[in-house]
């Protein structure tokens, strides 16, 4: 069978069984004694500072074959489409190349098994394309802006190595740029458009489409990249990057901000620890909870702001909080106090809100945070417009995404008996949301999905079409 709808496609997956027991990527020895990591030192600072993409698989080779696997699919599906070029380089960004950049990220996302790693990793790929535009200082004679270039070593960037580096196992993220799409777009052209792609894939019936052109070059050196990017103080810092450097308005910072409910702190790398939303899996939607979160809770200055118990996990930053919130004077307080504080201290002294220090900040946050949580449209608009001018940046001549790749008549056959391609494909059941201790959480009420785009539905079926074998011989799975 050639083509496969989504009732057929969903009953193969679950047709895996899953009886995979992995053995410590650490050890040098497979066994039974391997699959639980030591608890010792060098095993624990390992853990913290290396935070890949272990859940994928706990066992190394099924890992490397399951990274191999879709990036190798979605080459052929690339090159059977007539989108990339067979020896040298030549850049331009076609539709069908663009979807295929969100058909290989969404296939990788969902083989995350563990949410914590899952929303790390989409948030890592927003977060990288961020870095890279947010150096844009428009007063400078180097201006920077998204050219492909940071520097992974300072601490500004800690935790992107584990996205960005050489090994395609850890970094398939890497790996998909390097095997796919190096030839036919730049560095900062792939960073903008892969973060565009996870943003539509984790936005409600992916429905946030943003513009995307392309032509940006790529730069191999920039060395005030770091010193430019954010501190997490306050809005001092907000407005001295996305106001004064980068040319844009508070709207759009506050909009921007907002991409803060995708992924994690992680106290390893930035010296605080937790998700911006209440937790794990609600940090793999995109959607206005972020504005929500800071309204309705009661947060509390504690390192960063948290609100709930000590395992809460949740976290905002002064740059966050001072959006909505007049916190300038570092006097504590608590951001509602009709909520538990959990600080007898604070429990009736209200933050003053910002509306006469910061009155764009403050109009644009509770409009973005009115009504349910289904209602995102002022959001996404206002999120679509600062993207697109954060991203374009510098540059006055980008080009439109090409309608169509060359046609290579007579190459567009898969040959299904050649290079048979094995990929795990896992459908993740939801273990329950958490609660919320003070308000319900109507963000993501179930809705129907909507239906893929052409481009879209043949990169799926060509990835089916070739991964068929797997269903019935292999008795793997991620988990």
């Amino acid at each position: 069978m050639r083509f496969f709808n989504k009732q057929t496609a969903l009953l193969l997956t679950l047709s895996i069984t899953c009886n995979v027991a992995g053995s410590c990527p650490f050890s040098e020895t497979v066994s039974s004694d391997a699959a639980v990591m030591p608890v010792d030192s060098i095993h624990e600072a390992h853990q913290r500072h290396y935070r890949r993409l272990t859940s994928l698989s706990d066992d190394q080779n099924t890992r490397k074959q399951i990274v191999e696997d879709i990036i190798r699919t979605q080459k052929r599906s690339v090159e059977n489409n007539g989108c990339l070029p067979s020896n040298e380089t030549v850049y331009g960004v076609t539709h069908e190349t663009y979807e295929s950049i969100r058909v290989s990220l969404d296939l990788i996302t969902n083989s995350i098994n563990d949410l914590g790693d899952r929303g790390h990793f989409i948030g890592g790929i927003v977060r990288i394309a961020a870095h890279d535009f947010m150096d844009f200082d428009q007063n400078a004679a180097d201006q920077l802006g998204s050219d492909g270039c940071l520097d992974f070593s300072d601490h500004a960037n800690r935790g992107l190595p584990d996205l960005w580096c050489d090994d395609a196992i850890a970094c398939p993220y890497k790996a998909l740029y390097d095997e796919i799409y190096s030839k036919s777009m730049s560095r900062a052209d792939f960073w903008v458009a892969a973060a565009n792609a996870v943003i539509k894939n984790a936005s409600p019936n992916k429905s946030l489409d943003l513009p995307f052109r392309w032509g940006r070059i790529d730069s191999d050196n920039c060395p005030n990249s770091s010193g430019r990017l954010p501190k997490p103080g306050g809005c001092g810092d907000v407005e001295g990057v996305f106001i004064n450097r980068m040319g844009l308005t508070w709207t759009d910072a506050v909009a921007l901000m907002g991409a803060h409910t995708l992924g994690r702190g992680d106290k390893d790398f930035t010296g605080h620890d937790g998700t911006f939303v209440q937790n794990d899996e609600e940090s793999t939607f995109f959607d206005k909870q972020y504005y929500q979160e800071v309204v309705n809770r009661g947060w509390r200055p504690d390192n960063h702001w948290t609100w709930g118990g000590s395992n809460r996990h949740t976290m905002m930053l002064n740059s966050d909080i001072c959006l909505r919130f007049d916190i300038d004077d570092r006097s504590p307080c608590c951001t509602n106090t009709t909520k538990n504080c959990r600080n007898d201290s604070i429990q009736n002294v209200q933050c003053k809100d910002s509306s006469l220090v910061r009155p764009e900040a403050f109009a644009a946050f509770n409009e973005f945070a009115a009504g349910d949580g289904t209602d995102n449209d002022a959001f996404f608009s206002a999120y679509s417009s600062a993207w697109t001018q954060a991203t374009e940046n510098g540059y006055d001549s980008l080009t439109n995404i090409l309608s169509v790749c060359e046609d290579n008549e007579g190459e567009g056959d898969v040959d299904e008996g050649e290079d048979d391609v094995d990929v795990n494909v896992d459908v993740h059941s939801d273990d329950g949301k958490e609660e919320s201790e003070e308000y319900e959480d109507t963000q993501h009420a179930s809705a129907p999905e909507e239906e893929s785009s052409s481009s879209s539905a043949y990169l799926l079926q060509n990835f089916l079409v070739q991964s068929t074998i797997i269903f019935g011989t292999m008795g793997t799975s991620l988990y």
